[in-house]
């Protein structure tokens, strides 16, 4: 019997639980990134299918359940709906989609400490001592199985003292650069960049709090890549859903071709105070 991991792609929360599945199988999986919206890769009937931090519509999920041992581990908002009901699948908002998969395939272990961080990351608590810090760190080592499995927090620790400063920098300068949007009906202060999604959301959110969210975006493979944040009570899953994303209410993401950008997201003119 085939086995078949698909995890969240680019993202700590959805390599956490690659990794904690890893820690399972090692080499005995096929272990295949997914952003919100793909379709569902070929998988031959009879195999063993895991889809951590991350979900597809209902109806793909009962047509794979059919013919797979079909596990499901989630706990974005936009999935809420699909996984209701289906016995195959776990749904907890309260936790990161790499914790519940520890805890699924290892009950009665601890969840390691580089995993409760990507948690409160992800789950943007920051709680947890020097949180800030070991993230950023993190997030400059590649999403390679045997690199995280050779990490130790207390490097982390150090390693991000450094680097935070400079990543402070970083969302300032680029924060600088903003255009503005209509997406929907809103418009939004967004800026070009594919780096630190969260931390910038939220800086254009605390700088521009007549906009309901921010976003920014990149352009990967024919496909602009938007991620958008918002804080208190708007619920950005809600935008991301009308174009095929998903996420959770303050942190969502969805893709577009690029011949569709100027149908659904328009740039305008707008005056920016500094």
């Amino acid at each position: 019997m085939s086995r078949y991991v698909l995890y969240h792609a680019n993202c700590p929360d959805g390599f956490g639980a690659a990794w904690a599945a890893w820690k399972k199988f090692s080499e005995t999986a096929i272990y295949i990134p997914m952003r919100h919206g793909a379709t569902l890769p070929e998988i031959p009937s009879g195999s063993e299918v895991y889809i951590l931090d991350f979900s597809f519509d209902r109806e793909t999920l009962l047509e794979l359940s059919q013919r797979s041992k079909l596990k499901v581990l989630d706990h974005h908002k936009t999935a809420l709906a699909e996984l209701k009901d289906l016995d195959f699948a776990e749904f907890d908002m309260h936790r990161s989609g790499a914790v519940m998969t520890w805890q699924y395939f290892f009950p009665e272990e601890p969840i390691p400490e580089l995993l409760k961080y990507i948690q409160d990351q992800d789950l943007w608590t920051w709680s947890l001592p020097d949180a800030h810090e070991i993230t950023t760190a993190l997030s400059i080592y590649p999403m390679e199985f045997e690199v995280w499995n050779s990490l130790e927090v207390d490097t982390l620790r150090e390693e991000g003292k450094i680097t935070l400063r400079y990543k402070h920098q970083l969302i300032e300068n680029l924060g600088q650069r903003v255009d503005w949007f209509e997406i929907l009906g809103h418009e939004v202060p967004g800026v070009n960049t594919p780096l630190f999604a969260s931390e910038l959301g939220n800086n254009l959110c605390l700088r521009f709090p007549e906009a309901p969210f921010a976003m920014s975006f990149s352009d990967q493979k024919g496909l602009r890549k938007f991620s958008l944040r918002s804080i208190g009570e708007f619920d950005v899953s809600a935008i991301c859903r009308e174009f095929g994303g998903g996420g959770h209410r303050n942190a969502s993401g969805f893709a577009l071709p690029l011949e569709q950008l100027n149908t659904h997201i328009k740039r305008i003119e707008k005056e920016t105070k500094s």
